[in-house]
């Protein structure tokens, strides 16, 4: 059994769950495109910039496992639960994550990208 560090097991959720996270917003995207909102720039400005991070994130995590020597394998995409496994170091480990648990991460991880900006944390903590 080998245990990852916790830098490796960032790099391994972020592998895993950002291509969810792109394809959400890319979905938000053409939404926000085709419904009849007055002013959408800011909507997909706000979508394109955590398109960006969520880009540059997932490359930061391909590019450690692949230093670290980490292979990651999709196995089984069902319905209710996603499956993979993880060699590293000559082991490997089964990961099993259900699409309540990735949808929930999906979630978190989509609103950090929208609050990602200082001013916005800066201006939502003031008193009006």
């Amino acid at each position: 059994m080998f245990q990852l560090s916790k830098e490796e097991t960032k790099a391994l959720r972020h592998y895993l769950l950002l291509p969810y996270v792109k394809r959400v917003l890319e979905m938000d995207t053409t939404w926000v495109k085709q419904s009849r909102m007055k002013l959408p720039r800011p909507y997909m400005e706000l979508i394109r910039s955590s398109i960006t991070l969520a880009s540059t994130d997932l490359k930061w995590a391909k590019a450690l496992l692949h230093e670290k020597g980490i292979r990651v394998y999709i196995e089984e995409t069902k319905e209710d639960v996603i499956i993979c496994k993880v060699f590293c170091r000559g082991y490997n480990q089964t990961y099993r994550y259900s699409s309540i648990q990735i949808r929930n991460q999906v979630e978190r991880r989509i609103l950090a990208y929208f609050l990602a900006d200082d001013r916005l944390k800066k201006r939502s903590t003031r008193s009006v």
